[in-house]
C-alpha cells in the first residue's frame, strides 16, 4: 500500500477537488525534498501556496514561490532535482523537474510534473473521479525563485508533522501580507485580472494581519512607484484607491472560480469595496 493511500482527502465526487487536492499533497513532498536538500537555508517560502499550507488560506493554489534570503546564493536544480525526486519516488510517483529556460530577470524557476491519473489512483480515489481526467493529463507544479528579495523582509521558521515532516523558511506573517498587497498594486496582469490576488488581500484585511510597511516601500521601490522613506498609510491608500479604480472585476472573478468552491464566490467586488477595505489596513 502506498504511503498515499494513508492521507486523508477531502470527500468530494468533482474531479477538479479531488486533482487540486492530489497537487496540494505533491506540492508537500516537494517541499519536504527542498527541506532536505538545505534549500530553506538559503531561501524563504512565499505566495499562496503558503498560505494555504501555513496559514490555512481557504483557497487552492497552484505555484511554489520563493525568494532568496542569503544574498548571491544560486539555485542548484541539479541538487534540488535529486532530493525532491527521491522524495517523489519514495511515494511510488514517477514525476519529472524541467528547468524554466528565461531571458534576463530576478526569476529563475522549474516545473515538476508527473501523470494525474497515476497520482489520484496512488491516493485510493475511486474510478468514478479517476475516469473523468483524461489518462494524459499532466499534474503539474511550478517553481519560481526571485534571487532579488526586497530588504525590509522578517523571516518566520516552522515545522510540519503532517502529511510529511518537513521544516521550511517563510516569509512572517506581515512581509507575507506585503508582498501580497505589491502584487495587487504591480503585478502585470495584462489582459486577465488575478483575481486570487484580490482575494487575498481582503483574507489578509480580514484576518487583521498588519502589513510590514517596510518591505512593501522595498518592493514598491523596485517597481519605481515610491522612493525610500517615502511610503506611509496615507501615500499607500492613495496607490491602491487608483488601482481599484481601475481593474476589471469581472476577469478577476474568472480566475478566482477554479481555486474556490462556487459557493464562496465573491458578490460585492467593485471600487468602492476594495477602496472602504484597504482603509482597514494595519501597518506594521
Amino acid at each position: 500500500m502506498s504511503i498515499l493511500s494513508t492521507i486523508e482527502k477531502k470527500s468530494t465526487t468533482e474531479p477538479e477537488i479531488a486533482f487540486d487536492t492530489a497537487r496540494e499533497v505533491v506540492q508537500e513532498a516537494i517541499l519536504c525534498g527542498l527541506y532536505r536538500s538545505n534549500f530553506f537555508g538559503h531561501a524563504a517560502f512565499h505566495g499562496g501556496t503558503s498560505l494555504r499550507i501555513f496559514h490555512g488560506l481557504d483557497r487552492f493554489s497552484e505555484d511554489l514561490d520563493f525568494c532568496v534570503v542569503d544574498e548571491g546564493f544560486e539555485v542548484d536544480y541539479d541538487k534540488i532535482s535529486s532530493y525532491v525526486s527521491n522524495e517523489l519516488e519514495s511515494l511510488g510517483l514517477d514525476y519529472t523537474m524541467t528547468k524554466v529556460r528565461r531571458g534576463d530577470g530576478n526569476i529563475t524557476g522549474c516545473y515538476i510534473e508527473g501523470n494525474a491519473v497515476d497520482t489520484l489512483v496512488l491516493m485510493g480515489y475511486p474510478e468514478n473521479i479517476v475516469k473523468q481526467i483524461h489518462p494524459k493529463t499532466h499534474l503539474k507544479v511550478k517553481m519560481d525563485v526571485d534571487l532579488d528579495t526586497p530588504k525590509g523582509y522578517r523571516l518566520d521558521h516552522v515545522f510540519k508533522t503532517y502529511p510529511f515532516h518537513y521544516g521550511a523558511t517563510l516569509l512572517d506573517f506581515p512581509s507575507l501580507f506585503a508582498g501580497k498587497t505589491s502584487a495587487v498594486i504591480t503585478r502585470h496582469w495584462r489582459n486577465r485580472i488575478k483575481g486570487r490576488d484580490l482575494y487575498d488581500f481582503e483574507w489578509y484585511i480580514r484576518k487583521q494581519v498588519p502589513v510590514n510597511i517596510r518591505y512593501l516601500e522595498s518592493n514598491l521601490a523596485r517597481e519605481g512607484l515610491v522612493k525610500e522613506n517615502e511610503l506611509d498609510r496615507d501615500v499607500l491608500l492613495s496607490i491602491l484607491e487608483e488601482r481599484f479604480n481601475n481593474i476589471n472585476y469581472k476577469s478577476g472573478l474568472e480566475d478566482l472560480r477554479p481555486f474556490i468552491p462556487k459557493d464562496k464566490i465573491p458578490t460585492d467586488w467593485n471600487p468602492e469595496h476594495f477602496i472602504e477595505l484597504s482603509k482597514d489596513i494595519i501597518i506594521g
